[in-house]
């Protein structure tokens, strides 16, 4: 039996406690990518035709709002209409169709890139195809997703503001494919360790891609089985483990990450998670969430729309700084250019916390 369906049915089998199950949000998202694993599809995992859903971004609005090519056909034969210079036409074409197919906010993101002075240089990353993604994005000879690049324009914000990442030691909880480690290792960032927790089955998609993408071995939950303890200086490299195991971990890290994970759990879980980081003394916290919260089931949001996955209670910007603010002061929180503003006005917010 396969590897990766020998985890599944290992994980989906076990029952953890409460706040290590999934959310409301989550729920049914993982029955989907449970299923998708034991029929053998975990080598496809980015591409959205295959089905597994909510930990690899696109920025695409083609797929997400089912836009079919017929329609798109239909758009470029009305501009094709106008009567004004064939340059205009391929102008406005290029215009509509780059912002639809997320050329253009992925250009966006790749540009801030460039504006990096410390080495080793964001730009100089070059993502795997490993997973058959949908949407990828080639600048300069490199590939980027919208996962690499939101987390790329977050992790120069952190640079920016503390220098080199060299010598560190990252911890992130629902790291979504294990982008992050990725970028750590084929930076050649020196002495790092990368420490992902996630959802089963997630951490298997995790542990999947870092294996083939930087081509190493990766620690994980049957590492440390018949341990009670996972001591971080005896961590390889890079690690994917189920998010109970943060109950084993012992040790200290330097940065905690969590991108977009938290406003997706409820109060309770994100509690548990930040008083378990807390004993693990880093120096510095970052955040990407959304500054209004997630979307309730009763849809308060000022853009009415249908929403399949809600939170109970969102969480919102105050109420993480309340969370941290015993041991941590927040540092600078930052939109634009680093984070992302929609255009019904929410905003994607990075909050860098630094231990008081």
């Amino acid at each position: 039996m396969n590897y990766f369906i020998k985890q599944a049915k290992y994980f989906d089998s076990k029952i953890p406690e409460d706040v290590y199950k999934p959310s409301s949000f989550w729920s049914n998202l993982i029955k989907k990518n449970y299923k998708l694993i034991f029929k053998g599809k975990i080598h496809e995992f980015r591409n959205l035709k295959i089905g597994f859903v909510g930990f690899a971004p696109y920025f695409s609005e083609i797929p997400r709002f089912k836009i079919k090519h017929l329609n798109i056909r239909k758009l470029s034969r009305t501009i094709n209409s106008f009567k004004i210079i064939p340059k205009g036409k391929k102008k406005i074409l290029n215009l509509i169709f780059s912002s639809i197919n997320g050329q253009q906010k992925a250009y966006n993101l790749y540009k801030i890139l460039l504006t990096d002075k410390i080495k080793p240089f964001f730009y100089n990353f070059n993502e795997s195809l490993i997973g058959k993604p949908t949407e990828s994005f080639k600048f300069d000879k490199k590939n980027y997703s919208a996962s690499s690049l939101n987390y790329l324009t977050g992790l120069l914000f952190l640079k920016n503001h503390i220098g080199k990442l060299d010598n560190k030691i990252f911890l992130e909880i629902g790291g979504g494919f294990g982008t992050v480690g990725e970028i750590l290792y084929k930076l050649k960032i020196k002495n790092f360790k990368y420490i992902n927790f996630d959802l089963p089955p997630l951490n298997i998609i995790s542990e999947y891609y870092l294996r083939k993408s930087c081509n190493q071995k990766i620690g994980n939950h049957f590492s440390y089985l018949n341990n009670n303890k996972i001591y971080i200086k005896k961590l390889k490299k890079l690690n994917s483990f189920p998010n109970f195991d943060i109950e084993k971990l012992s040790g200290k890290i330097d940065i905690f990450l969590n991108f977009i994970s938290f406003q997706e759990m409820e109060h309770t879980i994100v509690s548990n998670y930040i008083d378990k980081i807390f004993k693990l003394n880093p120096k510095f916290i970052l955040l990407r969430n959304l500054r209004e919260g997630k979307n309730t089931s009763k849809n308060k949001n000022k853009y009415k729309h249908k929403f399949y996955y809600f939170v109970k209670k969102p969480i919102k910007k105050n109420d993480y700084i309340r969370m941290f603010k015993k041991k941590y002061v927040l540092v600078d929180c930052n939109v634009d250019p680093y984070g992302y503003k929609t255009w019904d006005n929410y905003n994607s917010e990075l909050m860098l916390f630094k231990k008081k």
